[in-house]
């Protein structure tokens, strides 16, 4: 575990950097309360067992989308212990645009399908931060069928950074 010790002044200097850089859209946007938001792109890991409708899939789009997370830091007197990434919240339901391919057609077909999203089950991988502490911006989405032929995502793979 890495300790970091900052003085008073480091720390309103980081503030206020983070304060007058925080209008681009390249780093979190604070929201109060410890809780920051991402936008993030959301890439499908699927098998080729994977159907629609009964039939094969071509293509699910890339979505992006805009998630939130915590984050908290623990302090103690000589400085800064841990700064932790946690509650990572994303849209209960996302519409996934996908090609598929109906029955007895050589040319793929677009649908919207919707797919709920449990945030609470997300798989969360601690990394060492790579500049930043936050989270990264690809999330994926493990995609599988449902025993009634639905597509259901199985799981949710975030990768955060802290320290």
């Amino acid at each position: 575990m890495k300790k970091i010790v900052l003085t008073t002044e480091q720390m309103n200097k980081i503030n206020e950097y983070v304060s007058s850089e925080g209008e681009t859209n390249e780093l979190n946007e604070g929201m109060g309360d410890n809780r920051y938001e991402m936008k993030c792109e959301l890439d499908f890991n699927y098998s080729s067992s994977l159907t629609f409708k009964g039939q094969e899939i071509e293509d699910i789009e890339n979505l992006e989308f805009t998630v939130n997370y915590l984050i908290e830091s623990e302090h103690r007197s000589w400085g800064i212990k841990t700064i932790s990434v946690y509650d990572v919240q994303g849209p209960e339901e996302l519409d996934l645009y996908i090609q598929y391919y109906p029955e007895g057609s050589e040319d793929p077909t677009d649908a919207t399908i919707k797919v709920k999203i449990d945030w609470d089950s997300a798989d969360i991988d601690q990394q060492e931060p790579r500049g930043i502490i936050g989270i990264d911006e690809n999330i994926e989405i493990e995609l599988e069928n449902d025993s009634d032929g639905n597509i259901v995502a199985s799981s949710i793979n975030v990768i955060t950074y802290s320290i």
